[in-house]
């Protein structure tokens, strides 16, 4: 289980919305050496007013702005958390993280980062650029039986299927959420290397090591002169919760 820490009474203090919001600090080990700092919130987001963006000083895009109040609440919350996890650094808490033509963030000069925000629960990791040129994080509440249905072909073929099957057989499902998220830190983190988008279908999952709880995937075709066809690379998952994941790849 990764380690959490309460972010304490200071945080509920500064936060306009501290009783409908509670942050926890978690690190990351990069292969560098370093380490990733990472903040995860879990709010209720029914007490999520528009408002709390100009009472928390952080900024708020125009097709944000137009939305529904869940996306408006998601991204308030993993701005914010952006914005403590910056702070973990040394980095201004209020640089705006701008959204990217592929709708990335784009994180200051020095710095690489993620966000990644569910029902409920949003979280952000960074580090500097100078020890990993990028970092992937994703969480995810375990998919519906309807959703699988969509997701199964798009995220994984029958050969991934039966990898998952073997070793998640009593809750397929899981497997499938696990795949899904570690695919998604994978793109996060290699975006700023790769410059473009690429799918699912990119990278296979090979095992999972539910011990370890790393998933292993190899690229099926070339993303980068470093990042040739054949490479393998391996994704850390947590649960936060029995039905609540989280991936983490640096």
């Amino acid at each position: 289980m990764l380690p959490l820490t309460p972010l304490g009474p200071a945080f509920s203090a500064s936060l306009a919305h501290a009783a409908s919001c509670v942050g926890e600090r978690f690190t990351l080990p990069l292969p560098s050496g370093g380490m990733g700092h990472g903040i995860l919130l879990r709010y209720d987001a029914a007490a999520f007013h528009p408002d709390l963006f100009a009472e928390n000083g952080i900024a708020i895009p125009d097709s944000v702005a137009r939305s529904v109040l869940k996306r408006q609440a998601d991204f308030f919350h993993g701005r914010l958390a952006a914005r403590l996890a910056l702070r973990s650094l040394g980095v201004d808490g209020d640089t705006v993280i701008r959204i990217g033509d592929q709708r990335e963030p784009v994180w200051p000069a020095t710095i690489t980062g993620s966000i990644s925000h569910t029902t409920g629960i949003a979280g952000a990791v960074v580090a500097s650029s100078s020890a990993v040129p990028g970092i992937g994080l994703d969480i995810e509440h375990v998919v519906s039986a309807d959703a699988a249905v969509a997701l199964r072909g798009p995220v994984v073929d029958a050969d991934e299927q039966a990898v998952l099957d073997t070793l998640f057989g009593d809750d397929p499902l899981l497997g499938l959420t696990i795949a899904f998220s570690a695919k998604e830190s994978l793109y996060k983190a290699l975006f700023p290397r790769v410059g473009t988008f690429f799918d699912f279908d990119a990278a296979v999952v090979q095992y999972v090591d539910t011990a370890s709880r790393t998933v292993r995937l190899m690229l099926r075709t070339q993303l980068a002169p470093a990042l040739p066809a054949g490479t393998c690379l391996q994704v850390r998952y947590d649960l936060l919760s029995p039905r609540l994941v989280m991936t983490h790849f640096a």
